[in-house]
């Protein structure tokens, strides 16, 4: 990645501090001034590497390239001043270009299994099943699939993770970066799906284990709001971080993927209890597994704590998979029907975490809405049950909304890590404390130093 890259990149990653720091019409006023800046930059390292080129690849002289790269270095300055302006943009978006100009971003020691390269990009199946109907028909672009009630269906989803893709972040094209398509080489995107029968479902995860170490399942299980190829993509970007080599699997339930689509978005997690449990139950027999974890988020913890709390999963034949790490991830999930359903994940999984924020705007909106507090939040209601690690996630910066920590916060993906692959409990896990509860002891992140 050359400068000029780096530091629009980092500029966009610097950009979600802004919007949290500024007023609004200064952000508005901030984001037009960085718009020119970002144009002008754009194009004047264009034009430096146009002129490090030649139209026939043999350079445009010293001169002139020497001029071009000096163009390219004072619009990078023009930026740099813009976000220095406003504390503490600037030291953000230093460290943030520092971080991509010395290559510092991370990379799993293994892919998935089944991944692939491809131009700048590393293609990685996701494996699906879901109950959304068929949307392809209709002219929609969502993996073919809507936000209405369908018949369980199965299938493999082909993601694209991009070769410089950072940690906890799900790249995709930012308009007031002047990139309005998605990019391989660029952009965590959803390249294509194919169906599958529920039999070819279970051939395919066996092929892809053939190729892989460990066995093993992951299955993200989505929230409110999310359409399919959101929720696919964040399945692969989870598994590529938490350097998982087993086969990543999505269950995607019919979500609007809308705001104000919350009610609904509650009955249907209800509505898709059985073909989840008919899901699960296909998944620890037939896929030729010896584990299957799972991490949930936000409202998909209501399918997931339903269906374990109606289906036992280690009632299963002989030669089943059984359950290994089961992670809440900010669970919408009423604090006290948690408390009673718990008992059922903590016989069925080899280790049950939960974590949990106060800071969890979608949480405190939920709770407004049901009346009663969600499990995923924590302060003096923090749910602490026998069985189950609760780790409270408060210290840490999560971002605007504080909802999506399980992908997006390196903090909370090396957590998980530690418990995906090693099974540690929080005791040895780096940067948890313990802390006296009433009901017995919780975790909580140390609070970082900034």
């Amino acid at each position: 990645m050359d400068e000029s890259d780096a530091l629009a990149t980092a500029a966009a990653e610097v950009w979600p501090a802004a919007t949290e720091l500024l007023g609004e019409g200064e952000l508005e006023s901030f984001a037009s001034e960085v718009l020119v800046g970002l144009r002008a930059l754009e194009a004047a390292a264009r034009t430096a590497r146009e002129a490090a080129a030649g139209p026939d690849g043999g350079g445009a002289g010293e001169d002139a390239a020497h001029e071009a790269e000096e163009a390219a270095a004072a619009a990078r300055r023009r930026v740099a001043v813009l976000f220095a302006a406003h504390p503490p943009l600037g030291d953000r978006l230093a460290a943030e270009y520092r971080a991509l100009v010395t290559g510092h971003e991370r990379r799993p020691t293994e892919a998935p299994p089944g991944s692939l390269p491809y131009l700048r990009s590393l293609i990685v199946p996701v494996l699906y099943a879901t109950d959304r109907d068929d949307a392809s028909q209709g002219g929609g672009t969502d993996g073919g699939f809507g936000g209405g009630r369908g018949e369980l269906r199965w299938g493999k989803a082909l993601v694209g993770i991009p070769d410089d893709h950072r940690l906890g972040a799900t790249e995709k094209p930012r308009r007031w970066l002047l990139r309005f398509r998605s990019s391989p080489e660029r952009d965590v995107v959803l390249g294509g799906t194919t169906e599958l029968t529920a039999e070819g479902f279970g051939q395919e995860a066996r092929s892809l284990l053939d190729g892989s170490g460990p066995r093993q399942l992951l299955v993200f299980v989505h929230g409110y709001n999310v359409g399919f190829a959101a929720a696919a993509v964040r399945t692969a970007q989870i598994a590529y971080d938490l350097g998982f080599t087993g086969v990543p699997v999505l269950y995607s339930w019919p979500s609007r993927g809308g705001v104000l689509s919350y009610e609904e978005d509650a009955n249907n997690a209800r509505w898709t209890v059985p073909h989840f449990q008919d899901f699960l139950r296909r998944t620890l027999t037939g896929c030729g597994a010896d584990v299957v974890h799972v991490i949930a988020h936000s409202m998909g913890n209501r399918v997931l704590t339903e269906a374990l709390a109606g289906f036992d999963t280690t009632a299963l034949p002989a030669g089943a998979a059984r359950l290994g790490n089961v992670v809440l991830a900010a669970p919408d999930v009423d604090a006290d029907v948690f408390r009673q359903v718990a008992p059922a994940l903590v016989d069925q999984a080899r280790r049950t975490t939960l974590y949990a924020s106060s800071r969890d705007r979608a949480l405190g909106m939920s709770r407004r809405l049901a009346g009663y507090p969600r499990a995923g939040q924590s302060g003096e209601g923090i749910v602490v049950v026998e069985g189950v690690d609760t780790v409270d996630a408060t210290a840490l910066d999560t971002g605007l909304m504080s909802h999506s920590y399980i992908g997006d916060h390196s903090s909370i993906l090396s957590d998980v890590h530690a418990v995906l692959h090693h099974g540690t409990p929080p005791a040895g896990r780096f940067g948890l404390t313990a802390v006296g509860h009433r009901d017995g002891t919780y975790w909580e992140f140390l609070p970082r130093r900034r």
